[in-house]
């Protein structure tokens, strides 16, 4: 910021430009006894996005000083709006108490400080937080022409990197969705963009180099090399660090608990680029919203905890075959054992988020409710740990997270008083009984109040007012109120000093009651002193197990995955898939989980095989619009993801060789924004399979070379086609309106032909939704249009058209294109047509009826030459 701007500022806004030119892209929230303020340009930004009234405060240089403030107490509602508008708020604190400051004359504004950079990607507050999803900090970083992600949640501890490349970059964001990019300015960050910020105004320390940010890392975490948590790449260590320093520069040198980083590349995962996690809807439906995606339909968690496990397991399916054979023997064994499940629900439903508490914790930004919050995950955990059965590894190692610290709960439990307030000053945190010397002090405070209670009533009665009230102000301390019948009275007592009028009596002070005043106040003092005391000794023994407890949040959310899938599996109609390292791949009766779940009651889903075994690997589907072509590629490639997450799969059985790569080209829309055609994007899509895919992968593509020409996309389907049979030789499934591509099935062996079953009643079209073998002889389009509400005239002609060149045959130019559409009024013959009911009618009759319209016609005919 410019200096000369703050010329001539009065000295508290010469203190908040000093601030402000130190965090010029964030607003300040400037504390001013029990407000916030914002002035100028912050002003009218928060003014807009909050819906607060804006004003002016003096003037600055001739102009009026914008300003807004929000209450103190009000503040982190007004920060989450700011926060979900992409705004970050840099919080000044007074750092010296108003009264201390004038008792030693202090000269001058306050000192004030920025204690912390509230930022998308860095918030901890429950108010703040989606409870069920993670909140990422994302940092790509560039280092010798290698690229890398790093992602670390303040909220929970979860630090991971990735190595990856500019084709793949936009893939692994789709996969963690930050809140919030660092980035260099040169990478296409896509959709991501506006979640891009730059580090300005921030003492941040970036390394040098890779090899300070691999000494920067290890240090954090109290290793000698970083090569103790395993293998990062020179890029991977450079984003790590630059995560970690940017939340040391936004937490103003505090940090939060956070895991030890993990390089998430080397885990071995199943690959799905942007586009097929945006056509797939895994996480989130295409309006940004959970309801809708496959996580809202398999969702059977009972805790935040779990939600966000759950959505982590979807977003990057694995390829670690035991890994998800252990995944499959916990979730059976708890199926297995319904009772038991039903008591793990019950208890987790009642843990609190304990990775959230204890992130706040370690962030010194707890509330007695963060500590209550670890007494009651501990307590849900206990019963947790007995229900579980035995002998299976994955619930056998939950069982020994989930006690951490023998005895803390019961401390918490006999220290934090019942329900425990949100902050540690709004009424007693800690029991009576806990803490021998904080009781004397609130015996001491809660006795002086007696007192007051009892000199009440000695002032009413020695100055004959019986409703003579002390009551305590927040200005003048404690004073008798009276009502305005007996101010003049006692106006006259010299003990009693007027103070204030009111519009129904007036305040008086008196010297007794000042005293008395004075000494409440020191006790209810120390005994504040005392609690806080009190409070930080619970909060030193959380730390001092702050690893197993974090041990134990995950083991909380790993056993609610587990439930859930189970519950999924409960009923048996959701199996466990069989998993191998070969290509196999079999559905038997498989079903779409989303659209069955948004069926009404009643309504059952048609279920559909699906064998894609290496000797016909390739299926090539075709069938009308709204016969459910997309539906059967979408439920293939869900429950693909499902298994490869480890959970059940809704089908009667599958069988399935682990898929390396997923790719879904299916619904593909224009890119105005990019100047990208739908048509454009399609091969764009279409490219990025061909590149990429490889004889492990797994491909859904419906309808290639539907935006151009008829000749040019039915060569370029048949192109792709062939490529993916003789070239990738993967497991796809192809649908088209291209029906000529099925006579490709002599010439392509692993190729074979299925259709969307239709039957015809009474001249309309039933869709049955039933996969066969074959290839359908019409696309039923007009059909389709009629449907859609298309007029009625317009479809007539369509019909008419389509039938003049099914009689005509391929040749270019036959149907009359330019021949009217316009309704056209009933002839005659056809009016005496219509009035003819031939089973009424006697042959004669019949004979007659036929020679008449004869006549007519041979008559129109004469008149139309």
């Amino acid at each position: 910021m410019n200096k000369d701007v703050a010329l001539g500022a009065s000295p508290a806004m010469a203190q908040w430009f000093a601030i402000k030119a130190d965090h010029a892209d964030a607003l300040l929230f400037f504390r001013m006894g029990d407000f916030y303020e914002l002035f100028f340009d912050d002003a009218q930004a928060a003014s807009a996005a909050l819906d607060i009234a804006l004003t002016a405060r003096g003037s600055h240089q001739g102009s009026p000083i914008s300003m807004c403030g929000v209450p103190v107490s009000q503040a982190e509602v007004y920060l989450a709006r700011l926060i979900r508008r992409g705004f970050r708020v840099a919080i000044v604190e007074q750092m010296e108490d108003p009264a201390a400051a004038k008792a030693r004359g202090a000269k001058g504004p306050l000192a004030r400080a920025v204690v912390r950079l509230v930022t998308p990607g860095t918030i901890t507050e429950e108010s703040l937080l989606e409870a069920g999803q993670a909140n990422f900090l994302a940092v790509v970083a560039q280092v010798a022409g290698e690229l890398a992600v790093a992602w670390l949640d303040i909220s929970t501890g979860l630090f991971e990197t990735q190595g990856c490349d500019a084709s793949n970059l936009l893939a692994l964001l789709g996969r963690v969705e930050p809140a919030e990019i660092l980035a260099p300015e040169s990478l296409d960050l896509g959709p991501y963009a506006a979640r891009r910020v730059s580090p300005s105004g921030l003492a941040m320390q970036q390394p040098n180099n890779a090899a300070a940010a691999r000494r920067d890392l290890a240090s954090a975490f109290g290793a000698a090399s970083l090569d103790a948590f395993g293998m990062f790449s020179d890029a991977e260590a450079m984003a790590a660090a630059m995560a970690l320093s940017y939340v040391r520069a936004t937490q103003m040198g505090a940090m939060p608990r956070l895991s030890r980083p993990v390089a998430a590349g080397g885990t071995g995962q199943l690959l799905m680029d942007a586009a097929t996690r945006a056509s797939l809807e895994i996480i989130r439906a295409r309006n940004g919203t959970e309801a809708g995606s496959l996580l809202a339909s398999v969702k059977r968690t009972v805790s935040a905890a779990g939600a966000r496990k759950l959505a982590a397991w979807l977003a990057a399916p694995i390829t670690d075959l035991a890994t998800l054979q252990s995944r499959q023997t916990a979730w059976l064994a708890l199926r297995d054992a319904p009772a038991a499940m039903e008591g793990l629900r019950i208890a987790l439903r009642g843990a609190p988020d304990l990775a959230r508490a204890l992130a706040r914790i370690a962030l010194n930004r707890a509330g007695p409710r963060d500590l209550a919050a670890v007494r009651g995950a501990l307590e849900a955990a206990a019963q947790a740990a007995a229900l579980l059965p035995t002998g299976v590894a994955l619930l056998d190692d939950a069982a020994i997270a989930l006690a951490p610290a023998p005895g803390l709960a019961e401390t918490l439990g006999q220290a934090l008083t019942e329900p425990a307030p949100l902050k540690l000053d709004e009424g007693a945190a800690i029991k009576p009984g806990f803490d021998p010397e904080l009781d004397a002090e609130r015996r001491l405070r809660d006795d002086t109040r007696q007192v007051i209670a009892a000199f009440q009533t000695e002032l009413a009665t020695r100055y004959g007012v019986a409703s003579l009230k002390i009551r305590h102000h927040a200005q003048l301390g404690y004073v008798v109120e009276v009502p305005s019948v007996v101010v003049e009275k006692l106006r006259e007592n010299p003990e009693l000093i007027l103070r204030q009028g009111m519009a129904n009596g007036a305040r008086f002070t008196h010297p007794e009651l000042s005293a008395l005043d004075q000494r409440i106040s020191e006790a209810a003092s120390r005994a504040a002193i005392r609690e806080k005391t009190v409070f930080n000794w619970l909060i030193k023994q959380v730390l001092a197990v702050a690893e197993p407890l974090a041990a134990c949040a995950e083991a909380l959310a790993l056993l609610d995955v587990l439930q859930s899938a189970a519950s999924l599996a409960a009923n048996h109609r959701w199996c466990r898939p069989e998993l191998s390292d070969d290509e196999a791949f079999h559905i038997e009766a498989g079903r779409h989980p989303v659209v069955e779940a948004a069926l009404p009651p009643g309504v059952g889903f048609v279920p559909n095989h699906c064998d894609l075994s290496p000797q016909r690997r390739l299926m090539l589907l075709t069938g009308p619009n709204m016969a459910g072509k997309s539906t059967y590629l979408r439920q293939n490639a869900l429950m693909t993801i499902l298994a490869q997450s480890g959970l059940p799969v809704p089908a009667e059985a599958m069988r399935l060789g682990l898929v390396d790569r997923l790719f879904s080209r299916v619904g593909a829309a224009d890119d105005l924004a990019s100047g990208r055609s739908t048509f454009m994007v399609e091969m764009i899509e279409a490219a990025a399979i061909l590149h990429q895919a490889g004889p492990k992968s797994f491909v859904i593509v419906d309808e290639i070379g539907r935006g151009t020409g008829t000749r040019d996309g039915l060569a370029i389907a048949q192109a792709v086609l062939e490529a993916l049979h003789s070239n990738i030789r993967c497991r796809a499934i192809f649908a088209t309106h291209f029906h000529e591509l099925f006579q490709l099935s002599e010439a392509l062996p692993r190729l074979h032909a299925c259709t969307m079953r239709v039957k015809e009643w009474r001249g309309d079209v039933v869709f049955m939704h039933e996969v066969a073998a074959g290839a359908a002889q019409r696309s039923w389009g007009v059909h389709v249009a009629r449907l859609a509400g298309v007029p009625e005239p317009v479809t007539r002609r369509a019909e008419i058209l389509l039938k003049a060149a099914e009689r005509a045959g391929p040749v270019a130019g036959i149907l009359p294109l330019f021949a009217s559409t316009e309704p056209t009024q009933e002839s005659p013959i056809e009016t005496e047509l219509a009035a003819i009911d031939p089973d009424k009618m006697t042959p004669r009759e019949a004979q007659a009826a036929l020679y008449e319209l004869h006549a007519m016609l041979m008559a129109q005919r004469a008149k139309a030459d």
